[in-house]
């Protein structure tokens, strides 16, 4: 056995310890319990993980990939999610965790069905979420998992089979063990290794280049400039359709289910402020971080088979065998984070699916066992499509991340901040947001995922106007409280 593939092994191992420790230590008599961590969640927690549940495969492979492609054409899907990461932290997440404490929601998809008056349009929109949920994040989780199995096959040196089969079952076993505990406090842990691998790989690179001089030159060289070209190149028609595509790619931050939970366990909305500082401060670092990780891959090495491994590659190039070991570590945990927080939501959905409509008088303690088992199946899901490999994992993670944007975040905030918003729309729009994600794909996939959302909001719009007379009510944002001591900021 190598260094590095020691030094990994026993970071799994305390992964798995983590996930033990809070099974065994915290006491888990509610469903909210094991799914939101009782609403206790402090400032820095919820931050570093809200951050860490979205570095996944993405950020180390798929983002580095565009940086080694097109370079610093990307920049407009990073400057507009840190906008919207503003904007939810801002405006939405208040507004969010005061009616989700209200209604007793778990999950974005619990959270409007709830909020429907109505029993029976109550009972479609949780079918239909449900079912939203499972095709969306069962095909994130597929892409995290592949990211996982090219990471240890391209950095461990461990066969690509293995390495998935590994990867699934340490985040199923320590998601089922330890729920919304053990994945806030692994995301933390994970949180710092992926600070500590997205500041040095860079510098080591470039520094390898010749320095900041050197590398600014040679990457301005590529593809005649337009590696360091926030154009990439384009002009006109093609320049327009190129920025919409990241401008509306970026749009899906608006309903990611595992970010939302975030908001919905923080232990108050007066840390949304200081969390939303962190938040920015991170997401910022890893939206710009990989692009330059990547056109300094593209100077380096040239042309390579999958860019998707350029960061790989670099950590084995460029740094002893230990630290090797450590960073590849963190490039895992970056996916390994964004796993268990949507193992978590879809384990919650189908928990709370089954609680609602089959056996309303379950127990806590069934729901709780039947939630860690939904998560084991998951798991095994993410490693089956892992072999499947029905696309890169650019590809399949900017469907799901647009889909789950589409079909949970527009009816959210309309919901949230247009009063006259009915029941009937919040259905429509989740419908038209899964049906649009796979219309726009398979049928004008050199527009997706621009023409999605105009779609899924002239729905909401339309519906609303049409049953503003007979539609079902929708429950309101209540009142902010004042006065009373409030939890301190930790």
């Amino acid at each position: 056995m190598s260094t590095i593939q020691l030094t990994f092994g026993v970071y799994l191992l305390i992964l798995l310890v983590i996930g033990a420790y809070f099974f065994l230590t915290t006491e888990t008599n509610r469903l909210s319990d094991y799914l939101l961590a009782g609403r206790d969640v402090g400032t820095w927690p919820v931050a570093i993980s809200e951050v860490s549940s979205v570095a996944s495969g993405w950020t180390f492979f798929a983002w580095v990939s565009v940086g080694f492609t097109v370079g610093l054409n990307g920049l407009w899907f990073s400057i507009t999610m840190i906008l919207l990461v503003i904007f939810m932290y801002r405006y939405v997440g208040s507004r969010f965790r005061r009616q989700s404490e209200d209604l007793g929601s778990i999950t974005i998809a619990d959270h409007l069905s709830l909020a429907v008056t109505d029993e029976r349009l109550s009972t479609y929109i949780r079918v239909v979420a449900t079912l939203s949920i499972l095709v969306f994040m069962g095909a994130y989780i597929g892409a995290q998992v592949i990211a996982v199995g090219e990471a240890m096959d391209t950095g461990i040196g461990i066969n690509y089979g293995i390495a998935i089969a590994v990867g699934g079952v340490v985040v199923g076993l320590y998601t089922m063990l330890g729920g919304f505990n053990a994945s806030i406090w692994t995301d933390v842990f994970q949180g710092i290794l992926i600070f500590v691998a997205a500041v040095t790989l860079p510098v080591l690179m470039i520094a390898e280049i010749g320095g900041w001089s050197a590398f600014v030159t040679e990457a301005a060289a590529v593809d005649n400039g337009a590696l360091f070209d926030m154009t990439g190149g384009l002009a006109g028609q093609a320049l327009l359709v190129g920025t919409l595509a990241w401008v509306t790619f970026a749009f899906g931050t608006i309903g990611q289910p595992h970010s939302l939970m975030r908001l919905q366990a923080i232990r108050s909305e007066r840390l949304l402020s200081p969390a939303a500082t962190i938040a920015v401060a991170f997401q910022s670092l890893r939206l710009t971080v990989p692009l330059f990780i990547g056109a300094a891959g593209r100077v380096l090495y040239g042309s390579v088979d999958n860019p998707e491994n350029v960061a790989m590659m670099a950590i084995v190039d460029f740094f002893p065998a230990v630290i090797a070991g450590i960073l590849l570590a963190a490039i895992v945990s970056a996916i390994l984070s964004t796993s268990d927080s949507m193992l978590l939501v879809a384990s919650s959905d189908f928990t709370r699916f089954y609680e609602e409509q089959i056996d309303p008088d379950a127990s806590q303690s069934k729901l709780i066992l039947l939630g860690r088992g939904t998560v084991g199946v998951l798991a095994l899901g993410g490693v089956a499509l892992a072999f499947v490999r029905p696309g890169t994992i650019f590809e399949i993670i900017e469907f799901a991340y647009v889909g789950l944007g589409a079909t949970f975040g527009l009816p959210l905030l309309f919901m949230l901040f247009w009063e006259r918003t009915t029941g009937e729309a919040i259905l429509a729009g989740i419908v038209a947001g899964l049906v649009a994600s796979i219309g726009n794909l398979y049928f004008a996939g050199d527009y997706f995922p621009i023409l999605v959302w105009p779609v899924c909001i002239a729905v909401i719009v339309v519906v609303t106007f049409a049953t503003s007379s007979t539609g079902a009510d929708v429950a309101g944002v209540p009142e902010p409280t004042s006065g009373g001591r409030q939890p301190a900021d930790d």
